[in-house]
């Protein structure tokens, strides 16, 4: 077993971690959240663009099964992940609101935030075990290429924990979001050291069915989700701010790419 393997997944977790340190020690909440839904946006896009679709195409090409069996994977795949999240949509305590900056509608509003806050979870474990996968593998293969991988899936983590971290705010008092971040630093971990202890094989159409179905989710939160609370603030200037500094951070990921 090469420690090192497992010891860059840890990194790009405590990614998480510093996130969720940064909104316990900010008092303006409420603008961070603004800014951090838009700034997890535009870090969506970029997972599903640079991270995603590139995997997913070059597992894809590594089968030898008809191009059909192919698209047929990733379509009921991607289509997987969407129903499992909106099942859990279903279910997770949600409230509907009109984001009006009147005290009546606040409680609504910190429901609505907590429930992105369980989805956004749900789906970023399973994306980050998969990261954690990757890690390991590229690290056992190329050092420097290992730990550059682990330094982007924590720049990737990073803008995301911060608006997990305000979402859940709401649940303070409750283990279940204590679960959820505890979760989420070691999910690349645990990915790794699934790999590790157990030595599991993983075939390519299972690991092409594990990235759509991740997919699936994350194109669920973007666009069913944030982008419904971009709309809702649009008029508000932190949603230019959180866009800013996500570009910043996709430009920093390719460089270090």
């Amino acid at each position: 077993m090469n420690i090192l393997a497992l010891v860059f997944p840890i990194l790009s977790g405590l990614f998480f971690l510093i996130g969720f340190s940064i909104i316990s020690i900010i008092s303006d909440k409420k603008k961070i959240s603004i800014i951090s839904i838009s700034l997890a946006f535009v870090v969506m896009i970029g997972i599903i663009f640079l991270d995603l679709l590139p995997e997913i195409m070059e597992v894809s090409n590594k089968i030898s099964n008809s191009k059909f069996f192919k698209i047929f994977i990733i379509i009921g795949s991607i289509s997987l992940g969407i129903i499992i999240l909106k099942i859990f949509d279903i279910f997770i305590p949600h409230h509907q609101h009109h984001h009006k900056e009147k005290e009546k509608n606040h409680q609504e509003h910190l429901g609505h935030q907590t429930h992105l806050g369980f989805v956004m979870s749900l789906s970023l474990i399973l994306h980050n075990i998969l990261e954690g996968i990757s890690v390991y593998i590229l690290t056992l293969e190329n050092f420097t290429g290992g730990f550059l991988l682990a330094m982007a899936v924590g720049l990737h983590n990073l803008p995301l924990s911060i608006e997990i971290g305000s979402t859940l705010q709401a649940t303070k008092n409750s283990k279940m979001p204590i679960i959820l971040k505890i979760l989420l630093i070691l999910s690349s971990f645990i990915g790794a050291l699934i790999l590790a202890l157990f030595k599991i094989n993983i075939s390519d159409i299972i690991l092409l069915v594990l990235l759509s179905v991740s997919l699936g989710m994350i194109l669920y939160i973007t666009i069913f989700e944030l982008l419904k609370e971009i709309y809702n603030y649009k008029t508000k200037k932190e949603i230019l701010y959180g866009i800013i500094l996500g570009i910043l951070i996709l430009l920093i990921i390719v460089l270090i790419d």
